[in-house]
């Protein structure tokens, strides 16, 4: 057999060195062999840092504290906040906790229907998008409907409506939980929600909700307020979504930390 022009299978290809020490032969063209790249994966993309962050007590101005329903604050008492600034919820918090904050936001026609209905708006400011749906006029309305999450967008009205500097956020997860509660990226695979199999919410072996749109509504809010500081209070053993916690102005806190913050805060101005 013939191959560009050369009879034989091997021997016609080398030389007559070659032939003589086929054990250096094959260690040479051994070495001159292309090494195919290691395939990328989501397991060895390298991360980007995160850089160091200050988590010591520095206010700027006026605290404002924003809840949300990720079970992370289970067990912690909201009452603790009242005194020291401006508490911001969600959704049905007043109904089924019965803490009432100073303002409240819902953006889902049905649960801003739900909550009017309970006559909730008579006790604290709520807020929601100009949305048809919505007929209550109690409710104050953004001024345009930026279409964002309820978390996103209570923090938006914080920094845009609000004017605060210094945010404390309790509750927003982004992941979801395993079977024995950990709050979790990867392993978390059901949803994660202190009202999970409540109106209005669903069951509680619902699989996890997609955090995308949130996350990418948070990181609008820390580029767009590079000067404000968001202190993300988490447990011990959890995380912040990696693009966000590159953010200087994001600051994961434990609860721990949360608490020697508390302990420093003087009552808010009346």
């Amino acid at each position: 057999m013939k191959c560009f022009n050369k009879q034989g299978l091997v021997s016609a290809w080398l030389t007559l060195e070659e032939i003589k020490d086929p054990h250096a032969a094959l260690k040479k063209y051994q070495s001159m062999q292309v090494v195919k790249p290691k395939s990328v994966t989501a397991d060895n993309v390298p991360q980007p840092v995160v850089p160091t962050k200050d988590t010591d007590y520095k206010p700027k101005g006026e605290i404002c504290f924003i809840i949300a329903n990720g079970e992370s604050r289970r067990g912690f008492d909201l009452h603790k906040l009242t005194p020291k600034g401006y508490v911001i919820g969600m959704n049905v918090l007043p109904i089924v906790e019965d803490f009432w904050p100073d303002a409240l936001i819902s953006v889902d026609i049905a649960t801003v229907k739900y909550i009017c209905d309970r006559d909730v708006p008579a006790k604290l400011e709520m807020w929601s998008y100009p949305r048809g749906g919505v007929k209550d006029p109690r409710v104050n309305r953004i001024a345009k409907d930026w279409g964002w999450s309820s978390g996103p967008t209570a923090t938006r009205i914080a920094l845009e409506y609000k004017k605060f500097q210094t945010i404390y956020i309790l509750g927003m997860d982004f992941f979801g939980i395993t079977e024995d509660g950990q709050i979790d990226e990867n392993k978390g695979r059901k949803i994660n929600n202190m009202y999970k199999g409540m109106d209005r919410y669903r069951k509680p072996k619902s699989d996890r909700t997609y955090f995308g749109n949130w996350l990418n509504q948070m990181i609008t809010n820390t580029t767009n307020h590079p000067h404000v500081n968001f202190y993300h209070v988490v447990r011990e053993d959890q995380k912040s979504p990696n693009k966000l916690a590159q953010k200087t102005n994001w600051i994961d806190l434990t609860y721990n930390v949360f608490e020697e913050h508390l302990s420093k805060m003087p009552k808010k101005s009346s």
